[in-house]
């Protein structure tokens, strides 16, 4: 099965098809957002529940580093935490991947 057949599920394509509908709805928003698939994530076995993605752009490549929620959050204390931006959210609102905020 290719990620083409998995994609394109009778559910992941009305999935697809509501998506759309919204950013016909909100096109302004089609510039500023993208719908991303967890499938790397999955495979590498990140548990989102207890982990986050920490991002940061390096010789055009940007590198994304998960570690434990709980330890990053510790660790960067509340004003770290104001400084960062969160890049995407699961369906909860809950932070899976986080960025440095630009200065």
């Amino acid at each position: 099965m290719t990620t083409d057949d998995r994609v394109r599920s009778d559910e992941d394509l009305a999935f697809f098809e509501a998506v759309a509908d919204l950013f016909r709805k909100y096109p302004d928003a089609q510039g500023r957002y993208a719908l991303a698939s967890l499938e790397q994530e999955i495979e590498l076995g990140v548990d989102f529940s207890r982990q986050v993605g920490i991002s940061r752009v390096e010789d055009r490549r940007i590198i994304t580093e998960f570690v434990d929620r709980e330890e990053a959050e510790a660790a960067a204390g509340p004003r770290a935490a104001r400084m960062r931006l969160c890049v995407k959210r699961d369906i909860h609102g809950r932070c899976l991947m986080w960025i440095e905020a630009p200065e």
